[in-house]
């Protein structure tokens, strides 16, 4: 099994079989698991309200990164 590559699109999208070439835009394996990681965090009372968004958001982000690695 491969690793996963975080710089990746998460729905890429091909447009010409042939080439397979993608669209690239949207965002990236490593922004939606930080987006699904805070999503978790902010919807756990005891988490959410006991830390500011910043510390949220970089939680969120070691825990991506630690998905992708």
């Amino acid at each position: 099994m491969s690793k996963t590559k975080p710089e990746d699109n998460a729905y890429p999208i091909a447009f010409d079989e042939a080439q397979a070439t993608k669209i690239e835009w949207g965002l990236t394996k490593r922004e939606l698991f930080a987006a699904m990681a805070m999503q978790g965090f902010c919807a756990n009372n005891s988490i959410g309200s006991d830390y500011s968004a910043l510390t949220i958001a970089e939680f969120a982000v070691e825990q991506a990164e630690a998905l992708v690695a």
